[in-house]
């Protein structure tokens, strides 16, 4: 199965959207991946009250971890599903209707008339990116699911299920846990540091970019500061 475009926007139902899973990332030890729902609210609330590491680590998410924040992620999951049929939002678990124990997504960059879609150097074939974010429990870290759950999302999801031309990481410069999950996956830093504003912080803060190229020509096409938008 291979995603070229984003379909047009409509009204799907979970049982018809794809990239639902389960996605068996690992036997030994057993790790896979399946759409978030409202099911995984009590479980990210209290998985992301256990420490501030994950608040510290991204852009977005905020502590006190509260239930309307995890409404609101779940919301914005769910939109996506009605609006293209894809699900681009997991939980990562044990089992594959174990509790969630992290989280993963991918988000395809938006383009407008003044930031235009970019297009393969040699082709001119628009070309379908993507960003991927992720978090794990505190209770989970140091066992390797992270940088499991990171190569099968970016070789597996993305590139071959999605069809993703570039597929793209972004991590606080200082976040070498995170920084090192996109290494694993197989992505190759594009930006060794840039200062972007983020909105929760109000302030400033310097990030780095990591890229994974289907084809190596397209390396050429980096990502833009407009592409960084932490205000949603």
């Amino acid at each position: 199965m291979t995603i070229a475009t984003t379909p047009p926007a409509g009204s799907h139902t979970r049982a018809s959207v794809i990239c639902m899973g389960p996605y068996t990332v690992s036997t030994d030890p057993s790790l896979y991946l399946t759409a978030v729902d409202a099911s995984d609210i009590p479980e990210m609330v209290r998985a992301l009250n256990l420490s501030q590491h994950v608040y510290n680590g991204s852009a977005f998410f905020q502590y006190p971890y509260l239930e309307s924040h995890a409404q609101e992620q779940i919301q914005k999951a769910n939109d996506a599903i009605a609006a293209t049929g894809i699900n681009t939002h997991w939980a990562m678990r044990t089992t594959p209707q174990g509790p969630l124990i992290g989280w993963a997504h991918l988000h395809f960059d938006h383009y407008d008339e003044k930031h235009p879609q970019p297009v393969h150097p040699v082709t001119g074939v628009p070309l379908a990116i993507g960003d991927i974010g992720y978090w794990l429990s505190s209770e989970y870290t140091g066992q390797g699911h992270a940088a499991r759950m990171g190569r099968f999302l970016v070789e597996e999801i993305a590139l071959k299920d999605m069809g993703c031309d570039i597929v793209r990481a972004v991590a606080y410069v200082e976040n070498r846990a995170s920084r090192q999950v996109a290494e694993r996956a197989g992505m190759e830093l594009e930006f060794a540091s840039r200062p972007i504003w983020i909105p929760k912080l109000g302030r400033l803060k310097d990030v780095c970019t990591y890229a994974v190229h289907k084809d190596p020509v397209t390396k050429s096409i980096v990502k833009r500061e407009a592409d960084y938008d932490y205000s949603l």
